[in-house]
Formats: structure tokens, C-alpha cells, sequence
């Protein structure tokens, strides 16, 4: 029986390039992880209903810990013929919520005179913390006349907390849904492109870059990216903790990986129009392996953003 060594060299060639191009892509585009690495948890706030004059806001938080307040940090904007309001808020201590600090003796209070303070960009009296932010907390207003506020307390189901506080009803709840703006559609249709281009090119190097085959990774991949597309709305909504979404993420990626594994098995061809499933499941492997690796670093710089801007 002879055997094709011309057939089996161009195969071996081909799976050389896909290493190699495995290899690159993992190289550049991966990083090392650094233990403060990965998106943080935020909380934005919009007032409503809110004072009329100049105001003072900040969070309280469950804890035991006391603040010193001659430990203030370069963030502190009161006033100096305002310290009356510091001592406010500093000496807070009520059903265990104190003033929520941070990173170095930072705290929470924020002032409608500082531009850096409120994020007017967004509308006013809409105030952010991006950082160590507490995982149940309440809010307390000082007008510059001396009257307080606190609202009742919330813990936040979603990873990037979108709350409304309304300062006459004096209540402070959720909003339902995370806020789906163009960075989630840039995310998604970044994610789409680079696995239709990247699995496209693993094709090529498999030798199953055929019209008839070319057919079948389009619907199969546009049927994927939708079930990931779904599964990234189900998971913003109800799956605050990002190391959860990832660990459901890699899970939803192997998940892909199976459907599009059975799919090219029983699809794709080769040149003289036979099929090798053997390839074929490796070369959906290989695809997606490639792809993910590429998607992470992607899904870390958008939840960058969304946390940072």
C-alpha cells in the first residue's frame, strides 16, 4: 500500500504555520498578571431631587474600623472654615456604619464646589468611585447649612453599580440594568471580527478554505457570537463578580468549542471534496483555543474602561 508523503507533508506544513501563528498570537497579546490586576468594582450615584445649595456627600460603610480624621489625604476637599462638616462626618458611627475609607487614609467625601469631585460629563449630581468601593453601603449628605442626611443601606447586585439616590424621598436603591453603552457593542463587534479573521486564517492553513466550507463558518460562528452575546447580557445582569463572569465565560467558550467542534466534523471538506473528521475536530480546537486567548486580553482593556472612563 503506498502512501501519500506529498499529502501528508502539506498537512504537517500547514499545522506547523498554525502552531506558529498560535505562538504569536499568545506572545503579544498575553501579559503578566499582576496580584492588583483585572477590573475593580464601581458604584456611580445620581442624585436626584438634590439640594439646592452647595452639598457634601460620601459613603458609610459597615465596619468596625474608626478613621483617624487628622489622617486626611491630599482628596479631602472641605475648606478649611469647614472642618465643622469633616468632624461630621468622621464622627459618624451608627447601626456599624462609619465613613468608608481607603488606599491610604483617602475617604469617601466628595463637594459640588470641585469640579474633579462630580462627574458633570455624565449630568449633575452624579458622583463615582472606581476603587476598594464597600460591598454594602449608605449615603450621607452635608448642605453647606448644616443639615444631614443618610439613606438606608444597599449592596449592589451588579459589578458595575448604577444607583439613584433621591435625596427629598431620601431613599437609595439599584437600578435594574447595567448600563449597555457603546463600549459593550465595541467589545462585541471587536470579539466578532478577530474570531472570523482568526479562525478564517487557521482554515486557510488547514487547507479547508473552500467556498462550500466557507459557508459553514459563517453560520456557525455568526449562531455562536450570538449565544455569547446573550450569554454576556444574562451574565452583566445577574453576576456582579467579575472572577465569577470569567470563570462562566471560559465555561461558555468550551461550550462553543464543543458545538463548533461537531459541527465542522460532519461540515467541512477538503480540496478533492472527501472528508477528515480527524482535522476537522482539530482544527475547531485549534480555531478556538487561538481566538480565546486573543478575546481576553480584549476583555480585560474594555472593563478597563468602563471602570476607569
Amino acid at each position: 500500500m503506498k502512501t501519500d508523503l506529498s499529502h501528508n507533508g502539506s498537512f504537517i506544513k500547514r499545522f506547523t504555520a498554525v502552531s506558529l501563528i498560535a505562538f504569536i498570537f499568545i506572545t503579544f497579546f498575553s501579559r503578566t498578571v499582576m496580584a492588583d490586576m483585572g477590573p475593580k468594582r464601581s458604584i456611580e450615584i445620581k442624585i436626584l431631587n438634590a439640594p439646592t445649595e452647595p452639598y457634601y456627600v460620601a459613603l458609610l460603610e459597615p465596619t468596625k474600623y474608626v478613621a483617624d480624621i487628622n489622617d486626611v489625604s491630599r482628596f479631602d476637599h472641605i475648606p478649611e472654615d469647614h472642618d465643622w462638616v469633616r468632624e461630621i462626618f468622621y464622627e459618624y458611627d451608627e447601626d456599624g456604619f462609619r465613613l468608608y475609607t481607603y488606599a491610604g487614609g483617602s475617604n469617601s467625601i466628595k463637594y459640588t464646589g470641585w469640579d474633579n469631585d462630580f462627574d458633570h460629563y455624565k449630568g449633575e449630581n452624579v458622583i463615582s468611585y472606581g476603587y476598594m468601593v464597600p460591598a454594602t453601603f449608605k449615603v450621607m449628605i452635608v448642605t453647606e447649612s448644616g443639615e444631614v442626611t443618610v439613606s438606608n443601606e444597599l449592596t449592589p447586585k451588579i459589578f458595575h453599580s448604577r444607583c439613584e439616590y433621591d435625596y427629598a424621598a431620601n431613599t437609595l436603591k439599584e437600578t435594574i440594568l447595567p448600563s449597555f453603552g457603546p463600549d459593550f457593542f465595541i467589545e462585541t463587534a471587536s470579539c466578532l471580527v478577530i474570531t472570523l479573521v482568526v479562525e478564517g486564517i487557521v482554515l486557510l492553513c488547514f487547507g479547508l478554505f473552500r467556498k462550500k466550507n466557507l459557508k459553514y463558518f459563517f453560520i456557525v460562528n455568526l449562531t455562536t457570537q450570538f449565544l455569547m452575546l446573550v450569554f454576556n447580557i444574562v451574565s452583566r445582569i445577574f453576576v456582579p463578580e467579575f472572577i465569577k463572569h470569567f470563570a462562566l465565560w471560559l465555561l461558555m467558550e468550551v461550550v462553543i468549542t464543543g458545538i463548533e467542534t461537531v459541527w465542522y466534523s460532519r461540515k467541512l471538506v477538503k480540496k478533492d471534496g472527501t472528508r477528515s473528521t480527524a482535522r476537522n475536530i482539530i482544527y475547531a480546537i485549534t480555531a478556538n483555543l487561538i481566538s480565546a486567548f486573543i478575546d481576553v486580553p480584549i476583555l480585560l482593556i474594555m472593563e478597563f474602561i468602563r471602570t476607569h472612563w
